[in-house]
């Protein structure tokens, strides 16, 4: 689509709020599946990137020592030699645990944390506390068995709930009960059909694009940011099946350059002073 025609009516553009609301939900739907197909290529070029290229990075980082090594020998001064512990590792330790103060940890699940869309009352806490690895066990399961993608024959729904899937399969495999919950009540929200009452559905509308929008928007600016990496902008720049072609060609040329640089150091070393 011509950027110029964005916002611009046309003859399939929404006439009523229903119409809004469906055209908001299939936006939430398709900007949740680019995410998700942005993470997982990504997911994929690092592991490639760890594999494939690791000689190289390693390469590098010996040149990187040798270089540090050279210049902290030919001149002396603190900085070369700072820079050379540095990279050995025994530059200025970092925290000490023992006497620094512990960092305030997040809570697993916001306090804060409401929705503007709730249509349940909430759970009456259990009498008997409940490890929160038990309860994220829980959710997952129950989320698994609604939306899994084979319950589902339509193509548009399949890819819908898989993407889901994925973003669910992460947040338990970091036992990330806050992000569980809101995917449940995710779920719980967009597969509401709502009141039917005329009086009430409206603000039900209402309520329901706001929060649509609002997920949309989220998804969106999580995509941008996963693109907004090294790796990301060159996804972008050359596509996935010439990334990691790009990335050996210009570590080639560190090396390359890094080389030169320690022959020259290595020249000025054996140079009559």
């Amino acid at each position: 689509m011509d950027v110029a025609q964005i916002g611009v009516s046309t003859p399939t553009t929404p006439v009523t709020l229903e119409d809004t609301v469906t055209v908001a939900e299939a936006d939430l739907a398709q900007a949740q599946i680019d995410l998700e197909h942005t993470r997982a290529q990504l997911d994929h070029l690092t592991r490639q990137q760890h594999s494939q290229l690791g000689p190289l990075y390693d390469r590098l980082d010996q040149l990187d020592l040798d270089i540090a090594g050279l210049r902290a020998t030919l001149t002396g001064a603190p900085e070369d030699l700072r820079r050379l512990q540095a990279l050995y590792g025994t530059g200025p330790s970092g925290p000490d645990p023992l006497t620094d103060p512990l960092p305030v940890a997040a809570p697993a699940v916001d306090p804060e944390y409401t929705s503007t869309l709730r249509f349940t009352e909430p759970e009456v806490a259990m009498a008997e506390e409940i490890s929160p690895a038990k309860v994220a066990q829980r959710i997952y399961r129950e989320l698994a068995r609604r939306a899994h993608p084979d319950l589902v024959q339509d193509p548009v729904d399949k890819e819908r709930r898989s993407a889901f899937i994925a973003r669910v399969n992460e947040a338990y495999r970091k036992l990330d009960l806050y992000e569980l919950q809101r995917l449940a009540e995710e779920w719980a929200v967009v597969n509401n059909t709502g009141p039917t009452d005329p009086a009430v559905r409206q603000m039900w509308l209402r309520q329901r694009l706001i929060w649509l929008k609002a997920r949309t928007a989220e998804a969106r600016v999580e995509r941008e940011t996963l693109l907004s990496s090294p790796i990301g902008q060159l996804l972008l720049e050359v596509g996935a099946a010439l990334v990691l072609e790009v990335l050996s060609s210009r570590l080639w040329e560190q090396i390359n350059s890094k080389e030169q640089a320690l022959n020259l150091l290595r020249q000025q070393l054996l140079m009559p002073q």
